[in-house]
């Protein structure tokens, strides 16, 4: 990586984050805290501040995220469109039926104990 990229990668994830230097990623500073992250030391989602911020940082640095979690919108990135939310009447079946495997499951313990 050239270091004007390097340099411009740095500043674009340094004005991502909440810039309060508060240190629960581990670092100094936001600062310190966007170098690591462009020379690959740490996480994009390590800001305690904002863990959000994770899906510019990625973003920026040009990793792709798993779409895990988007089917029921839990989160979204920044250039993605939100998925459509299901319906009540689909979110009602899926609780029925992890219902009935907990009951299944307990019913299984109780067996053990007997």
């Amino acid at each position: 990586m050239a270091v004007a990229n390097k340099k411009k990668i740095i500043r674009n994830i340094y004005e991502a984050l909440p810039k309060l230097n508060c240190g629960l990623c581990g670092y100094g500073n936001c600062g310190q805290f966007a170098r690591a992250v462009a020379e690959g030391k740490a996480s994009p989602f390590s800001c305690q501040q904002n863990p959000w911020v994770g899906y510019k940082i990625s973003e920026i640095i040009g990793v792709k995220i798993p779409e895990i979690g988007y089917r029921y919108g839990f989160y979204q990135p920044f250039s993605a469109q939100r998925p459509e939310s299901p319906s009540p009447a689909s979110l009602r079946k899926e609780v029925s039926g992890l219902s009935q495997r907990v009951d299944d499951i307990l019913a299984r313990i109780e067996k053990l104990g007997e």
